[in-house]
């Protein structure tokens, strides 16, 4: 354990030195300022009530968090194959699955820090312009804890590209692709199974001469299997899950972090098995 604590010890030195790290956290601070702000000022100018409470942006962070832990991660970790340090980790004795859990303690640390640096100016600059937060207490908790544990799942998922991928350039750009995927395949779910299941038709009636709406039912509404299927499929998919907590609409909301947690292991574990027979000369 002396090995993984000194390990762990020069990756938190690193990450406080860590150009991209502070750049994300600096990113991550100054919207968590500006968001407040900027709906504040949109309230004013629209006083639609929904849009003055402090809820609804209060995890609006999280698409953009998981563009910027997919290059943090590959950053991070791509700079410890570009300085030759993993190689001279494992030439001083350390073992690769110490040398892959310190890197990816260190990077989840730096993940969590930035959501930090995003809710702490949001919070100090939201409540004096909307008030407190409108949900109760046991709510916010239930979905900052599915956050968390989905935060946890896409650093693994990220940290597993890096590790495996040992070209800097060529790991972020992987990274970046993915996270987008995750991100358009959730939306994608999600607006699915938000369509409504009529909407109103304003038709012509040449008796009367008159427009009379009609309830229609909604071509793209899912119902029965198909529902079940694409609503598991948000469930499980990290996107999905960015999806439904940005919205606070997530109906299986105890479960999210059950697939996360799953993810992370088996990320961790897949990562883990390449990386011991990754060839490092």
């Amino acid at each position: 354990m002396t090995r993984v604590g000194n390990l762990l010890r020069a990756d938190f030195f690193r990450l406080w030195r860590s150009k991209s790290f502070w750049a994300c956290m600096i990113f991550q601070v100054g919207t968590g300022a500006f968001v407040p702000v900027s709906c504040y000022l949109y309230a004013i100018q629209n006083p639609f009530p929904s849009s003055q409470h402090l809820d609804e942006e209060l995890l609006s962070f999280l698409p953009f968090e998981c563009i910027l832990a997919a290059l943090f991660c590959t950053l991070f970790i791509g700079t410890d194959y570009s300085d030759g340090s993993v190689r001279n980790k494992l030439v001083v004795g350390h073992r690769r699955w110490e040398i892959y859990l310190s890197h990816l303690v260190t990077c989840t640390a730096g993940y969590l820090l930035m959501c930090v640096g995003y809710l702490l100016p949001y919070l100090a600059v939201g409540i004096p312009l909307f008030g407190f937060l409108q949900k109760d207490a046991s709510t916010v908790l239930a979905y900052l804890g599915a956050t968390l544990v989905l935060t946890v799942a896409l650093t693994s998922l990220y940290a597993m590209l890096a590790m495996l991928i040992s070209n800097r350039s060529v790991s972020a750009v992987v990274a970046l692709v993915l996270s987008f995927v995750l991100l358009l395949s959730g939306s994608y779910l999600y607006s699915y199974l938000n369509y409504p299941p009529t909407y109103t038709q304003l038709t012509y009636d040449p008796v009367t001469g008159a427009m009379v709406e009609k309830e229609t039912k909604y071509p793209f509404y899912l119902e029965g299997t198909k529902r079940d299927v694409y609503q598991l499929l948000c469930d499980v998919s990290p996107g999905g899950q960015v999806m439904q907590c940005t919205a606070w609409d997530a109906p299986n909301l105890p479960l999210l972090p059950v697939y996360s947690a799953a993810l992370t292991v088996v990320t961790t574990g897949v990562g883990l098995w390449l990386f011991r027979r990754k060839d490092l000369k």
